[in-house]
């Protein structure tokens, strides 16, 4: 069964005193883009993080944030830095009054700094997070693979009600170029007749472009390809791969 690229998943685990939260929001794209928001502290374990999701991923965009937290609600990983905090601040005021700005500045300024804060001493450079990382990420890669089943299943049965249609479609136009074939080539041959008893024409070429005009008349090849493509569609969507690049190469067929 064919699966979506649009999903949402979040997982979390705990250990210890400590909460891994993990969320991953996928959309359409052509391939597997991840952009990733990480704290500073488990920055380092990126690379683990973006080759796990590959081995369950393979297209779309998704966007993934991770947080760390203390059982008392602290963030874990991560302190202010007093001096760098203090400096930022003396230039935004110096420049607050250079450029007359009333405005003062406040802690929502300060936060725009990544400088004020750097990797707390929690234990992160033993690697001690990797495994509370891993844990709540393979629940989220499940949950958002659940959603993207899901809405792939609603999206198949669509597709296959549709290409139903078109079946029944191929079927009514078979039968009518079959009908309509023969009372257009009996109205030919009558005004060809009639042509032919009024002017002096060359009976060769004549019967040449007869032959050319049938030909176009006949529906037969377009009928059996579109019948063709319609069934590889429908064997590809009971294929549980991504598939969607064959399938968007079938409709523009």
């Amino acid at each position: 069964m064919i699966k979506s690229m649009t999903g949402l998943g979040v997982g979390e685990f705990q250990k210890d005193s400590i909460t891994y939260n993990i969320e991953i929001r996928s959309v359409n794209n052509r391939f597997l883009e991840i952009s990733s928001r990480f704290p500073g502290s488990i920055s380092r374990y990126e690379h683990d993080i973006r080759e796990l999701i590959r081995k369950r991923i393979e297209r779309g965009k998704l966007y993934i944030t991770v947080s760390i937290q203390q059982a008392n609600g602290e963030s874990v990983g991560l302190r202010v830095v007093p001096e760098k905090a203090r400096l930022i601040h003396k230039l935004l005021t110096d420049l607050k009054c250079e450029t007359g700005i009333d405005e003062e500045v406040g802690l929502d300024h300060l936060l725009k700094f990544s400088e004020i804060f750097e990797a707390g001493e929690n234990g992160t450079e033993n690697g001690e997070h990797w495994e509370g990382i891993r844990e709540a990420l393979i629940v989220t890669i499940d949950n958002l693979d659940t959603m993207r089943q899901q809405e792939g299943e609603l999206l198949s049965f669509d597709l296959q009600d549709r290409i139903r249609g078109l079946k029944e479609k191929v079927t009514t136009i078979e039968q009518l170029a079959k009908e309509n074939l023969a009372e257009k080539h009996r109205k030919l041959e009558e005004r060809i007749q009639q042509l032919l008893n009024q002017h002096a024409m060359d009976e060769d070429r004549l019967y040449t472009e007869i032959a050319i005009l049938s030909d176009k008349l006949d529906v037969t090849e377009e009928c059996v390809r579109l019948k063709s493509h319609n069934q590889i569609f429908e064997e590809t969507l009971e294929k549980g791969q991504a598939v969607g690049k064959k399938l968007n190469f079938l409709l523009q067929e």
